[in-house]
């Protein structure tokens, strides 16, 4: 039985992403339990994901309309979540989340940022909306498994010590990531992806691929010292020249691909107490990433999605 289903409507469609006002067939693409998804939806997503990523536009029209969909089922999927666990929303909070999202965009105001989404037929109050979806679901991995991260503090501190106590040069690495969390063999996987990136680029590869909530900027980590990394990570980004990208890097739920977009030299003072803050900080959001995928999976497996065939 198909699921897409046509309404056509003759009316102007309010309230939503993008400024559409014009007549327009509705296409009924999925169902998340109750909650149905549209054209009109995919089509939102898709400029987002773009706005966020324009390489996207090397992309067939089939994969950017798989990408967005997809998009929007997780985002149904983490919005029925926070509905449930979230009685009312911290104002203060919700804007710091936008402050950080506009910020990640290179914005240093909200008003240049909103002069920008105006520019690109985008509504700042619904995509308001996405990011704090975005920012609530981080507050719910961390309050549920904030208390289950485990971090060796000794171990951390002795090892940056040791680091910095070498007569070697010390760098930092700007990064960029791909998870995956399949559990078999990686090889088959690795040869698709390699070549995915061979024709697209690492950007759209990490926005195809990748389950990590950085996928959506095309897998961007950004600026982190070598000392913050796992002694895993360490080895696999020291064998590699700028440009280049690891071999699969095995996880506790899956595989890690990270590409050495650029790294440079560390000339300040070492500060023993910062560095061992940004390790910890670094290696907790790695272990809550890993929990958060874990989580959403859970959720997915136990939700009704229905899609055309």
């Amino acid at each position: 039985m198909m699921l897409i289903k046509k309404i056509f409507i003759f009316f102007i469609i309010p309230f939503i992403f993008f400024n559409f006002s014009i007549s327009q067939e509705i296409i009924i693409i999925s169902k998340v339990d109750n909650e149905i998804i549209t054209n009109i939806d995919i089509e939102i997503e898709k400029k987002y994901l773009l706005l966020l990523n324009n390489n996207l536009n090397k992309l067939s029209e089939k994969e950017i309309f798989n990408l967005a969909k997809n998009s929007v089922i997780r985002e149904i999927i983490k919005k029925k979540e926070i509905n449930k666990l979230f009685n009312k929303q911290n104002e203060k909070i919700n804007n710091k989340i936008i402050e950080n999202f506009y910020k990640k965009l290179g914005f240093d105001k909200k008003n240049e940022f909103i002069k920008f989404l105006d520019k690109n037929n985008i509504d700042f109050e619904n995509l308001k909306e996405k990011l704090i979806i975005e920012g609530l679901w981080n507050q719910i991995i961390y309050s549920k498994f904030n208390n289950k991260v485990r971090i060796n503090k000794n171990s951390i501190e002795k090892e940056i010590i040791n680091y910095y106590n070498s007569k070697d040069k010390k760098y930092e690495y700007n990064l960029s990531e791909i998870v995956i969390d399949i559990e078999k063999d990686i090889s088959s996987k690795k040869k698709e992806i390699s070549e995915y990136i061979e024709q697209f680029g690492f950007k759209v590869a990490a926005n195809k691929y990748s389950k990590s909530d950085t996928s959506k900027f095309g897998g961007k980590i950004g600026w982190i010292k070598y000392s913050t990394l796992t002694k895993k990570i360490k080895n696999k980004i020291s064998t590699i020249k700028v440009g280049d990208i690891t071999d699969p890097i095995q996880t506790s739920n899956g595989y890690l691909f990270l590409k050495l977009n650029n790294k440079r030299e560390i000339t300040e003072k070492f500060d023993l107490e910062n560095e061992l803050k940004q390790q910890i900080k670094y290696e907790k959001n790695r272990q809550l990433n890993q929990f958060s995928l874990i989580y959403y999976k859970k959720l997915k497996k136990n939700t009704n999605v229905y899609e055309d065939k």
